[in-house]
Formats: C-alpha cells, sequence, structure tokens
C-alpha cells in the first residue's frame, strides 16, 4: 500500500510549479520519463471500493435507487435491469 502524501510535499510541488511552471514539468519529463511517469502513477488509485468514494448515506440511497428499480422491473416482468 502506498504511504499517503504529505501536505508538505504537496506544498513543495506547488511551490515549484509556481516558480517554474511548465518547464520544470517539461524538464522533469524530457530528462527522466519513468521518474516523470512514476510520479503520476503514484497519485493514480490503486484499488477503490464505492465505500471510499461515496458516504453511507449516498450509499443508501443508491441502494434504495436499486431495489426500487428491481421491484417495477419484477412487477412488469421484465427480467433484466439496466
Amino acid at each position: 500500500m502506498a504511504a499517503p502524501i504529505s501536505k508538505a510535499f504537496i506544498a513543495a510541488l506547488a511551490e515549484t510549479f509556481d516558480e517554474l511552471g511548465r518547464r520544470a514539468l517539461q524538464r522533469f519529463r524530457d530528462d527522466d520519463p519513468a521518474g516523470y511517469a512514476e510520479l503520476f502513477a503514484s497519485y493514480m488509485p490503486k484499488a477503490t471500493t464505492a465505500a471510499e468514494i461515496f458516504s453511507d448515506d449516498r450509499l443508501e440511497a443508491i441502494c434504495a435507487q436499486l431495489a426500487a428499480r428491481i421491484e417495477k422491473a419484477a412487477m412488469n416482468g421484465v427480467e433484466t435491469v439496466h
């Protein structure tokens, strides 16, 4: 599991970007393509579940909506719900 990114690290990146802008990222990309790709990959979630994205209330609302669609489909003799 990847370690959480500290606020200080994000602040330092933002400060560097503010100082040098796109040139810094372009230089990094050109000089170290693998490191550049690794940096961006580190920001991508490794595994995400619905519980990590939605609040409990939102998950309950989604479940209620699905249950209503399934019930309506069953009442109408529909076997597949989209």
